[in-house]
C-alpha cells in the first residue's frame, strides 16, 4: 500500500499546461473503393433522401461540439486539392459526392462558416527490408512450419472476424446513420476489430526473426504519422479538432489521444443528448 505522501495529482500536476479538444469519429467509406481486404457487399445510398434526412441529423450533433477546425481522411500532399474543391463548393459550383469527406466534412465546414478543411492523412513507411518474393517464401516457410492446430485456430479465428464485417456490411442498410455510427465507434466493436492485426501473419517469426510484427508496422506507422498531422494542427489551448475517419484507425488514435498531453479527448456520444 502506498504511502500518503506517495500520491500523485496528474491533473493538479498538469494544470498549467494548455491543451486542446480533439473528437475522433470512426466512419464507413460511403463510396468504397475496395482497397480494405474485406470488400462489402452491401451498400448505402448516401444520396437518397432518407440517408440524407439522417447525414443531417449525424452532422446537427457533431455541430453542437462546435470544432474550429475539421481534419479528414486525405493526404496531407492533397492539400491544394481540398482548399480547390472546397472553395468550389462554398461558391456553389461543386456537387458533392457520395464520399463521406464531402458529405460529412465539407457540409460540417460550411454550416460552421470554415474557410478551411484539413487534409490529414499519411503515406506509411513501408519494410524495405524484405521484398515481395522474400515475404512470400517467408510466408511459406512459418505456414509449413507451424502446428496443424495452431493454423486451423488461425482460420478459426480469421473466420470469426470475417463473419463480423460481415454483419457489420449487412447492419448498416437495416438502421440509421445515427444508430450505425454509434455502433463503429463502440468501444468494444472498435478493439475487438483491431485484434485482427495481430492474429495470423503477425504471429509468424522464430528467435530474432519477428516476421510478423515488423510486417505488421506499416499499419501503426501510417497512424502515428496521422496522429503527427493532428498535432501539428493543433494550437494548444485554442483549438477544438473534429476528426472524420475510417473506423479502423480509431484504436490507435484513440490510445494516442487518451496519452497526449495536447488534447483532451470529446465523445461523439455525449453530444447526443444535449
Amino acid at each position: 500500500m502506498l504511502a500518503q505522501n506517495s500520491s500523485f495529482n496528474v491533473d493538479q500536476h498538469f494544470k498549467d499546461v494548455k491543451s486542446s479538444d480533439l473528437m475522433i469519429l470512426g466512419s464507413f467509406h460511403f463510396n468504397n473503393p475496395g482497397l480494405d481486404t474485406y470488400k462489402p457487399k452491401h451498400e448505402v445510398d448516401i444520396l437518397s433522401e432518407q440517408k440524407q434526412k439522417e447525414l443531417k441529423e449525424l452532422i446537427d450533433i457533431i455541430k453542437k461540439y462546435a470544432p474550429t477546425k475539421i481534419a479528414i481522411e486525405v493526404r496531407k500532399g492533397s492539400q491544394n486539392r481540398v482548399d480547390s474543391l472546397y472553395n468550389e463548393y462554398l461558391a456553389g459550383r461543386f456537387e458533392l459526392q457520395r464520399n463521406e469527406v464531402f458529405q460529412i466534412g465539407f457540409r460540417l465546414a460550411k454550416m460552421l462558416g470554415h474557410k478551411k478543411i484539413y487534409a490529414i492523412d499519411a503515406p506509411a513507411k513501408q519494410n524495405n527490408d524484405i521484398t515481395d518474393e522474400e515475404y512470400s517464401e517467408k510466408e511459406k516457410y512459418f505456414i509449413k512450419k507451424a502446428d496443424k492446430a495452431l493454423l486451423g485456430r488461425e482460420m478459426l479465428l480469421d473466420q470469426k472476424f470475417t463473419k463480423m464485417y460481415e454483419f457489420e456490411d449487412e447492419l448498416k442498410t437495416k438502421v440509421s446513420l445515427l444508430d450505425y455510427f454509434l455502433f463503429l465507434n463502440d468501444p468494444e466493436i472498435l478493439n475487438t476489430s483491431h485484434g485482427h492485426y495481430l492474429i495470423g501473419d503477425f504471429k509468424m517469426g522464430e528467435g530474432d526473426d519477428y516476421f510478423g510484427p515488423d510486417n505488421a508496422m506499416w499499419w501503426y506507422n501510417r497512424n502515428l504519422r496521422i496522429f503527427h498531422n493532428l498535432l501539428q494542427l493543433n494550437e494548444p489551448g485554442k483549438d477544438k479538432i473534429f476528426l472524420l475517419i475510417g473506423a479502423g484507425h480509431v484504436p490507435i488514435l484513440d490510445f494516442l489521444a487518451d496519452t497526449s498531453i495536447d488534447f483532451k479527448k470529446k465523445n461523439f456520444k455525449d453530444f447526443i443528448k444535449q
